[in-house]
């Protein structure tokens, strides 16, 4: 299986930006290519999605095994996978869950991106150290970002004299400049004005990009093999997935389990559709609630839907945004009201990172004592979080207790990542 890390020297570096040239100009190529994301981001994702019209997977050594890792990756003719924050950047100061922790499981081999905005004779400085800072990197090569055409001959040169192999560069492209939010980049730009991003993007990647030695390089991967992963089959439940602009947080793996389970999915908006679809179970993602929450509570009908459905046993799994959602208020804006309180902006980045979550009790999804690997991000909080789960932090083990468990819901704050958490997947369906 042909397969490549885009990976970065660090968060902002443009190694987004320069993945989703890359897959637009493979793609104009006619190549069968897939594309992920290390880590549990989804917006990266939907960048790569919104651009050149590829589905992303997620690839996340805290969440998944090496042979889970290894199953996830498509039998396509070639694999572009985007690095997450700087290579060696994993859980708290360990390697787990780092670009180079998953490039490591798969033997995938890796092109770093560097920002060589404002220097020059220094590139060769961060890269030598990247290079050396552990004996076997898998780096095989380095993308030179926002380096002036000018000096691209020179600092090829200083490259290649350390035995730095050099697959082009790519200029400041300031008409095709993600926005930001928070920590990350942002969603919710127009979709033809991604593409016209894209094709500025693809355009300087074929100019100036080594497309054909990244090919080369990505052919050259090793072979991997591991056994299909068992996944059980259910009587067919009908899923309804919220997916609209304020919902927009939902991980395709997540999906793609559900459908090998045997689950038939229906989407549908709750900005727009005045009822939920006929269903057997509900998710609400995450996402943006927050920024249209007048519009969602003057969808009284959808509201007052869900509100029955959930209080009749509806089986629903209600993520971060979708947790916002079901409260009574969002910055005391009426919404569902399943949830008593009101959700609201904090000053502070609230939660980050990995967490287990142990359940304080018997759910329909999962038992007392189950522990679920989950990931949050979020900068608003509640007055009612919920005492249900223990989150523990890897490594640092610094716990606090969050979410609800309901016979018949799971919701919180915590994003769940089903392809690893496949036990709670099958409480959720059975």
């Amino acid at each position: 299986m042909a397969r490549i890390m885009i990976a970065g020297t660090s968060s902002g570096c443009g190694k987004t930006s320069v993945v989703c040239g890359i897959l637009k100009a493979f793609k104009n190529m006619g190549c069968d290519i897939a594309s992920y994301k290390c880590g549990p981001d989804y917006i990266d994702g939907i960048l790569h999605e919104k651009t050149s019209g590829i589905p992303s997977g997620n690839l996340d050594s805290f969440f998944c095994s090496r042979e889970e890792l290894c199953a996830l990756l498509c039998r396509k003719e070639l694999c572009i996978i985007e690095g997450v924050m700087g290579y060696y950047d994993g859980i708290a100061l360990s390697e787990k869950g780092s670009s180079y922790d998953i490039s490591r499981l798969t033997d995938t081999p890796t092109v770093l991106v560097a920002d060589c905005k404002g220097m020059s004779n220094s590139i060769g400085a961060v890269l030598k150290g990247f290079y050396q800072y552990r004996e076997n990197s898998n780096i095989k090569g380095v993308i030179l970002n926002r380096l002036s055409p000018m000096i691209y001959d020179s600092v090829k040169a200083l490259c290649e004299n350390m035995g730095i192999k050099v697959y082009g560069f790519m200029p400041e492209i300031k008409e095709a400049f993600f926005k930001s939010r928070h920590l990350g980049l942002t969603v919710d730009e127009d979709i033809e004005l991604y593409r016209k991003k894209a094709d500025i993007l693809a355009e300087n990647a074929e100019k100036y990009i080594d497309l054909k030695g990244l090919k080369g390089l990505a052919e050259s991967a090793a072979p991997i093999s591991c056994p299909p992963l068992h996944v059980p089959k259910y009587p067919q439940r009908t899923i309804a997935v919220a997916k609209d602009e304020a919902f927009c947080f939902n991980y395709n793996d997540n999906i793609s389990l559900l459908e090998a389970m045997g689950c038939n999915i229906v989407y549908f908006s709750p900005l727009r559709d005045k009822k939920l679809p006929h269903c057997d179970r509900l998710i609400l993602s995450g996402g943006y609630p927050e920024l249209y929450k007048e519009k969602l509570s003057s969808n009284s009908s959808m509201l007052e839907d869900i509100r029955s459905k959930i209080a009749g046993g509806l089986r629903t799994i209600a993520e971060c945004g979708g947790f916002m959602y079901l409260h009574e208020y969002i910055d005391g804006v009426p919404m569902a009201g399943v949830i008593k309180g009101n959700a609201v902006k904090s000053s502070r980045l609230e939660r980050f990172g990995y967490v287990t979550l142990k359940a304080e009790k018997d759910c329909s999804f999962c038992k007392k004592g189950d522990e679920i690997k989950a990931h949050e991000f979020h900068y608003y909080r509640s007055d009612n979080t919920g005492e249900d789960l223990n989150a523990v932090k890897p490594i640092t083990e610094r716990s606090w207790h969050t979410g609800h468990l309901y016979e018949n819901m799971y919701c919180g704050f915590p994003h769940i990542y089903l392809w690893g958490n496949r036990e709670f997947a099958e409480g959720f369906v059975r």
